[in-house]
């Protein structure tokens, strides 16, 4: 089912047939040089709405809950996740211009921040702190007040603690991941109360997200998958917390020598102990819960649209069952809005010209095997086409090469360089295409010129084929590729679910271009995961980004020229883009000066 613009009645039906019009005054703020954490402390009623009237009623209680999850829930591709006229959210474009993926063409894009080393305290990219504390304040209200409305029964009132609970711990994972630890804010807090909470230890933190999360769990709807896309529920905890261990167990936190020395400060930044296998054996059982959830609840990969399309169908089509949540409070979106100025190429689509669009990079496009499971070499020469089209079959769902079909409108990508002695002008889409690619994913084919549509992105926060691929990385780290331990799935098993439903031939033991097995899951999960906003974190909690070629050293693309009209031959050549920088401070962000200055943060070490 695709999302037409999504207007009140759709959005409660989107999160819940029992969610009334959201008509809540968006909160105004109380901003001084004491309010910490962002905004936190703005008050949520405005005008004549007050707090006893939120209060007071079913109705008025699910508005209140609209408004958490409309703060609380973020969109993963960058663009104005949460519309009022008080709170403009411009998240800018997706990470993958900030790594190996890709090249953000528009300069001017914050991504180009982290290519060139110069993320600082005054240059950062997180523009929804505020709307991370704002929604955490809302789930405490709701937590204090809930209890007074008369009219709720036991069993949904329990229901709507526990949504919120699991609002609260992803958006506090989504801090964890870019700061380590942060100020935990178990309850109200009123103007009058000591504001200058400090950072908790990342360890206290990590285990108030779990707590959240195990609390949450009994009480939430066993799924949301139908009528209440959108929606909390079981399902979603189970992600979450798959995905917080995993980040747990990873050689960023799990240590006690983090990326630089924080002195006394050390537990902000690492759990702050010898490496502990125990939290990959823990999330692996989480991810094995959650596939066995999907099996009970309608939830399972896409393997019914043939090798050629199950890829490009499970992202590109709204409410699939492979999707676990995605983000519903946003409307269509012009072509000239984000997240669409930031992704599609002006040149084949009108109306996001002076954005230009994301172009994939030869470094990225590498990691592509060929159909028979072979790595690629890409050194040159004239067998392009030929070499693009024994690709494994998810480049071409993912990536729009020279003569690649866009949509009817745009049946053939144009990318070669002008050739006076054969009289062939330069191609009609090379204009800023650095990576010699662009790329096509997260871009429905069904977006056309004009630009007039507003199209509705499919902004995927949790996915069944993630599960799968956290469910491997853990099993390898805790039990190797091949031991079961009682799971439904061994890591290499799991691995080749993933790459079979695309055509790719099965890892036998001992076989394949990977002796290393964890080069294999982590090289799958790069292909499968490409442009979800999965990589950039990915290769931090790795401790792989500075390596050459990754967010460090050389970017490559590919320059494509003219060898005979007729028949259509081109030559490729490999050529060095640019230089990036990335410095071991940047494995976590800083924190705003702003911030800092209000006196409760301990800045991240090396800003």
């Amino acid at each position: 089912m695709y999302l037409k613009n999504i207007n009140p009645k759709r959005l409660r039906q989107l999160i819940s047939p029992l969610l009334i019009i959201l008509v809540l005054v968006l909160p105004a703020a109380v901003v001084s040089c004491e309010d910490m954490m962002g905004n936190y402390l703005e008050k949520p009623p405005g005008g004549d709405v007050t707090e006893d009237t939120i209060f007071s009623s079913k109705t008025q209680l699910e508005t209140f809950m609209t408004s958490i999850y409309q703060m609380g829930i973020h969109s993963n591709l960058g663009y104005a996740s949460v519309k009022s006229n008080i709170y403009s959210n411009r998240d800018e474009n997706i990470f993958a211009g900030a790594c190996d993926e890709a090249e953000t063409c528009a300069n001017w894009y914050r991504m180009n921040w982290w290519n060139e080393g110069s993320i600082s305290a005054n240059r950062i990219d997180d523009s929804r702190f505020d709307y991370r504390f704002i929604a955490i304040r809302k789930v405490t209200v709701l937590l204090d007040r809930i209890y007074d409305v008369p009219d709720i029964t036991p069993e949904y009132r329990d229901q709507l603690i526990a949504e919120a609970k699991l609002i609260r711990a992803l958006n506090y994972f989504e801090m964890m991941k870019r700061y380590g630890g942060m100020p935990i804010i178990r309850e109200r807090l009123q103007l009058d109360d000591n504001l200058k909470i400090p950072r908790a230890s990342l360890r206290e933190m990590l285990n108030f997200i779990l707590q959240d999360i195990d609390e949450a769990y009994p009480a939430l709807l066993d799924n949301a998958l139908q009528n209440l896309r959108g929606r909390m529920h079981k399902g979603v905890a189970l992600a979450l917390k798959s995905k917080v261990l995993l980040y747990a167990a990873s050689p960023l936190f799990n240590t006690n020598v983090p990326y630089l020395d924080f002195g006394a400060n050390n537990n902000l930044i690492c759990l702050n102990e010898p490496k502990n296998m125990v939290w990959w054996e823990r999330a692996a059982a989480v991810a094995d819960s959650c596939i066995r959830w999907a099996e009970q609840n309608g939830c399972y990969l896409i393997t019914d649209q043939g090798v050629d399309a199950n890829y490009q169908y499970s992202w590109e089509v709204y409410d699939n069952p492979e999707i676990i949540l995605a983000e519903k409070c946003s409307s269509g979106m012009g072509c000239w809005n984000r997240p669409w100025s930031g992704i599609i190429p002006s040149t084949i689509i009108a109306g996001s010209s002076g954005t230009n669009g994301t172009t994939p990079l030869l470094n990225f496009v590498r990691k592509y095997e060929d159909r028979e499971g072979n790595k690629v070499e890409w050194n040159g020469g004239d067998d392009l086409q030929a070499k693009m089209a024994n690709l494994d079959r998810r480049f071409s769902q993912t990536i729009a090469y020279n003569l690649s079909w866009w949509n009817s409108q745009t049946p053939e990508v144009q990318l070669w360089e002008a050739n006076a002695e054969l009289g062939v002008s330069a191609g009609k889409h090379i204009k800023d295409c650095y990576g010699g690619f662009w790329l096509h994913k997260l871009v429905s084919p069904s977006i056309m010129r004009p630009d007039n549509q507003n199209p509705v992105p499919n902004s995927t926060l949790f996915q069944l084929n993630e599960i799968y691929l956290n469910f491997a990385e853990a099993m390898n780290e805790a039990y190797g590729p091949d031991d079961r331990h009682g799971f439904k799935y061994t890591a290499r098993e799991a691995i080749n679910i993933i790459r079979q439903r695309s055509g790719q031939p099965a890892i036998l033991s001992g076989s394949g271009a990977y002796p290393d097995f964890r080069e294999l899951v982590r090289n799958e999960r790069a292909i499968e995961l490409a442009f979800d906003n999965h990589r950039f974190w990915d290769v931090r909690r790795w401790m792989i980004a500075e390596e050459d070629g990754v967010m460090s050293g050389p970017m490559y693309g590919i320059k494509i020229y003219w060898i005979s009209t007729s028949p259509q031959e081109f030559r490729y050549t490999p050529y060095l883009y640019e230089n990036r920088t990335f410095t071991k401070k940047m494995y976590l962000h800083p924190f705003s000066t702003n911030e800092v200055n209000k006196g409760y943060l301990i800045q991240n070490p090396g800003y």
